[in-house]
């Protein structure tokens, strides 16, 4: 009876785990692309008005933060995923290999953290070209 349930719950658990994990790995393949440019200016950007500047300015900010915001949460469900997978291996008592691709499963999360944080954020070149331009025009905001 226990090894039956045992084996229900090992696969319940790679039912849930599996689809989630696919779904985080294919979020992160469709990242939005980079600026045109890589110094982020655009044609025209010369006769943009300081208004046009600061709000063009504040969508490439949201742009980043949209997509801080979807790696974020893609985190989030890979560790709620592995959270799941390793409680299934404590149930089942490692019935099946759960203990091991529990195991595995921590240590590229961990690993995946550790990367994280040892890389500096990306600079948005856009985003700094039109500070720039705002600079130069001698903008201020009012």
């Amino acid at each position: 009876m226990s090894t039956m349930r045992n084996a229900i719950i090992a696969w319940a658990v790679g039912a849930l785990w599996i689809p989630a994990a696919t779904a985080a790995g294919t979020a992160a393949n469709t990242a939005p692309s980079a600026a045109p440019s890589a110094s982020g200016a655009l044609p025209g950007d010369d006769a943009l008005t300081c208004d046009q500047i600061y709000a063009q300015g504040m969508a490439e900010s949201q742009k980043d933060q949209q997509a801080r915001n979807q790696r974020n949460e893609q985190m989030k469900r890979q560790s709620m995923g592995t959270a799941a997978l390793i409680t299934g291996a404590m149930m089942t008592g490692g019935l099946g290999g759960t203990a091991q691709a529990a195991q595995a499963s921590a240590e590229a999360q961990a690993d995946r953290q550790m990367g994280m944080l040892g890389t500096p954020p990306q600079s948005n070149p856009r985003l700094d070209h039109l500070k720039q331009l705002y600079a130069q025009k001698r903008c201020v905001r009012k």
